[in-house]
């Protein structure tokens, strides 16, 4: 959270064109800001990158999910095609992550260098967020619940890696950064909401959506009350995490939950 310092005086002051390039001194601060998020997200982006064309591509097509699917189904609505600009076609989504982090950076016209220690600092926070997460998955679900479909049991090792990472990366795109933050907006800015009501209307929003988003029915149709509950608690849980500490974090304790969940502790 950006804050304005004064110089001692009395006297009120115009901000200046050299205050929004104040670096950040804290890690709280530091961990929020695009570059440091830019290096967290990029080793993710690569790594889904490499699973789309090396682990997760078959005869029948390559295997992604919902979030990172309605992407490329958003740009092709608007005319973006991925071969006219000599793009891979699945690496639209990876693209526009990458030129928001940079656009933001250079609206913020803050200095270009990262803090490495914050960046490792934000990779050890991520890993104690999921931790809870894994607790309420066993304390609501019974089960370690992914959030990534049911075909990823096929998957290998390095496949279902994949999938959590890409999970994490375009879920919380879309929910968090593009639902919540448009939900709060709408909140405070069109329905003159104050920052509280805002906030905690847009959280239990997109956590409502981000529950429908995934699949809650049984194998019968019938409605999995402990999957669904899951589901929204964690939409609550992702939804406070993003608004406290920011997009990378959020991002990160996404995807190392749904490795450890379909990787490290799902039964063969």
């Amino acid at each position: 959270m950006a804050t304005r310092r004064t110089d001692g005086s009395s006297k009120s002051r115009r901000p200046s064109a050299t205050d929004s390039r104040k670096v950040a001194t804290s890690y709280f601060d530091r961990s929020q800001q695009p570059l440091e998020i830019l290096a967290l997200l990029a080793p993710l982006v690569i790594l889904y990158e490499i699973g789309l064309v090396v682990a997760l591509r078959g005869t029948d097509g390559t295997l992604t999910n919902g979030a990172h699917d309605g992407l490329l189904r958003f740009f092709a609505n608007f005319g973006v095609d991925a071969a006219r600009l000599n793009l891979p076609a699945l690496a639209l989504p990876a693209i526009a992550l990458l030129v928001v982090m940079i656009v933001w950076q250079i609206l913020l016209r803050k200095p270009w260098t990262i803090h490495l220690p914050t960046v490792a600092g934000m990779i050890a926070e991520s890993v104690l967020f999921a931790l809870p997460l894994l607790v309420i998955a066993q304390l609501v679900s019974r089960a370690f619940v992914p959030a990534a479909p049911e075909s990823i049991t096929e998957l290998g090792t390095f496949g279902r890696v994949a999938m959590s990472i890409g999970a994490g990366l375009y879920e919380e795109l879309i929910f968090r950064m593009v639902v919540l933050s448009l939900l709060h907006s709408v909140c405070a800015d069109l329905f003159q909401m104050s920052q509280r009501w805002g906030i905690a209307i847009a959280v239990v929003v997109s956590a409502v959506l981000f529950a429908l988003y995934h699949p809650l029915h049984t194998s019968s149709g019938t409605l999995d009350l402990r999957r669904a509950t899951f589901f929204v608690v964690a939409g609550l849980f992702f939804g406070v995490l993003f608004v406290v500490r920011g997009f990378g974090i959020v991002v990160g304790t996404h995807a190392f939950y749904d490795i450890a969940a379909v990787v490290l502790l799902a039964p063969e």
